[in-house]
């Protein structure tokens, strides 16, 4: 195991002691760092549930007592969008992902490594923890709303730099770079993924290059166009060849008018 903080050590053995005891949870395991076996003293605690269909409600509405249960007081909890669950920091800024799965909402194949402290029927995770793949490339596959999104963002950087919101403008620039670390991932065929935190071993050298030359983009609308240029040029030329490679149509009619779009806007091209 890695060097991490031996304080998320008793929240995981109270994990594994207490949450047994209430029936509707069916397993509970771990992912990312301490997971994987790569903690350090930077590494935070992600502990994950699967639970009853029937109780998910009620782990929804109370996450946050039962991570107090695990963890001690905390001075921060919020819940994550979308999930069953939430973040919580304590005191001493230890900070804990506790999230819920439905039974028929889980798939033990999500995430790039697992650590089972509990499985009720052994039938969840039959082969016990899971290994990480630490982003071995597979098959390539195409990431079906990533183009669609990308270009919707792309387009509306005609309405933020019109109004001359530069900040938004900036905030979009870290979103079409998203689209493209997604498509990327796709390139290269990786689907199980850990941390938010790690994504240099899921990337080839050559795309992390690509992503860390795109240029700064501050402020200046200039800057931020060059930006959004780079980041399109290379979406678009490594979106059209896996379209190629998977067979998947290219939205090519939602593309073209968002490029004329922007160049009848902003007089610039962005192909």
């Amino acid at each position: 195991m890695g060097s991490g903080d031996e304080r998320y050590d008793v929240i995981i053995q109270r994990a594994r002691e207490r949450l047994p005891a209430d029936d509707r949870v069916l397993a509970v395991y771990l992912i990312g760092s301490y997971a994987t076996g790569a903690e350090d003293r930077f590494s935070d605690l992600d502990l994950h549930l699967v639970v009853t269909d029937e109780s998910i409600d009620w782990f929804e509405q109370h996450w946050a007592d039962l991570l107090r249960d695990l963890a001690g007081p905390t001075v921060f909890c919020d819940r994550l969008l979308h999930l069953a669950g939430g973040l919580g920091i304590t005191p001493d800024w230890l900070h804990i992902d506790l999230i819920a799965h439905s039974l028929t909402s889980f798939d033990r194949f999500q995430y790039d490594g697992v650590r089972v402290l509990f499985d009720r029927d052994g039938t969840l995770f039959p082969d016990g923890d899971q290994p990480a793949e630490h982003g071995r490339p597979g098959t390539p596959y195409w990431p079906e709303r990533v183009i669609p999104m990308f270009v919707y963002f792309l387009g509306n950087l005609v309405t933020v730099l019109g109004r001359d919101e530069r900040i938004a403008a900036g905030q979009g620039v870290g979103v079409v770079r998203d689209q493209l670390i997604q498509l990327m991932l796709a390139e290269r065929g990786v689907r199980r993924t850990g941390g938010a935190k790690r994504l240099n071993a899921l990337l080839s050298a050559e795309q992390r290059a690509t992503l860390e030359a795109i240029p700064p983009a501050g402020s200046d609308p200039a800057d931020l166009i060059a930006a959004n240029q780079y980041i399109c040029r290379e979406m678009l030329r490594r979106g059209q060849a896996l379209a190629d490679q998977t067979g998947e149509p290219w939205p090519a009619e939602f593309i073209d008018a968002t490029l004329a779009h922007l160049h009848r806007h902003l007089g610039i091209t962005f192909d």
